[in-house]
């Protein structure tokens, strides 16, 4: 096979805690949505903090002991700028017990290790509880919840998170962040045959489009409709999505989307949640 040939390959370096990682969550649903058999995501666990008390103490320092003022404005300012939905103070509520972010990544390779399918879902699922919910996703019971909710199974998750099976899987993913000199999160290789293109911190949908057409001029994003059967085709797809991914998904603005949601929130065929300054909707049953 050509070098240059084949499917396209996103590889996403990535941590469930990470506020930036789920800001790009638009992207990548855009991705996997618009470019399905085109292109082939993929997750590797990073650990973002092994141990966060470092972190901890450094912004105690440099707010006179109150540690948690700084890092609240971190995560409000970051809300703002990704438009993700996340409840700031339920993720505030949750930092006294909060000591890394290895459990996280750890949970998502035991859900791996009941099925790849079931792995992806439980990282989207992970992510929504922890960020979104403001949920302690660092704690053995509430990682095994997420499982039952996002469909994995819960006894095989369990055996992979007790017998070192998913601990050994990180393991294996720390050791390929440090042979590609993988040092921050998101950062995403966009790969075709021998071809790979780097893309490090924070990135729009626009960003990952402009990649995928340098390793192929001639992918393009497969066709929707901006109307209501296609939006509501999307969010019977994948359960729920915030604002800001149906924007991604369609290449519109966030105005325009919340104009039709709206218009199907009141034709019932809808229900919105809003955390913070942002929002999930889900299709209601016909």
């Amino acid at each position: 096979m050509p070098a240059d040939s084949g499917p396209i390959r996103v590889v996403e370096y990535t941590d469930p805690i990470s506020v930036w990682c789920w800001g790009c969550e638009p992207a990548i649903r855009r991705i996997e949505y618009r470019y399905a058999g085109s292109v082939e995501v993929t997750a590797v666990m990073g650990g973002l903090f092994e141990d966060f008390s470092p972190m901890r103490e450094y912004w105690s320092r440099m707010s006179g002991g109150k540690w948690k003022e700084p890092v609240h404005g971190f995560l409000t300012a970051v809300a703002a700028q990704h438009r993700m939905p996340m409840d700031v103070e339920g993720m505030m509520a949750t930092m006294d017990d909060f000591h890394s972010t290895w459990p996280g990544c750890i949970a998502v390779k035991a859900a791996e290790a009941a099925g790849a399918e079931g792995g992806r879902r439980y990282l989207r699922r992970l992510r929504e509880a922890g960020l979104a919910e403001g949920r302690s996703i660092f704690r053995r019971d509430v990682q095994r919840a997420v499982a039952a909710e996002a469909g994995v199974d819960v006894d095989r998750f369990s055996d992979a998170l007790g017998d070192g099976t998913a601990e050994r899987a990180f393991r294996a993913d720390l050791e390929e962040c440090r042979k590609r000199g993988v040092q921050g999160f998101p950062t995403f290789e966009v790969r075709r045959g021998m071809a790979n293109l780097r893309l490090e911190g924070y990135q729009s949908w626009e960003s990952f489009d402009e990649a995928l057409r340098a390793l192929d001029g001639d992918l393009a994003a497969r066709e929707l409709a901006w109307d209501k059967p296609a939006v509501l085709d999307l969010l019977r797809h994948y359960g729920q999505c915030a604002t800001r991914e149906v924007a991604a998904v369609f290449g519109v603005t966030d105005d325009d989307v919340e104009i039709l949601l709206e218009d199907l929130l009141a034709d019932g065929a809808v229900a919105r949640k809003d955390y913070g300054s942002a929002s999930f909707w889900r299709p209601r049953a016909p």
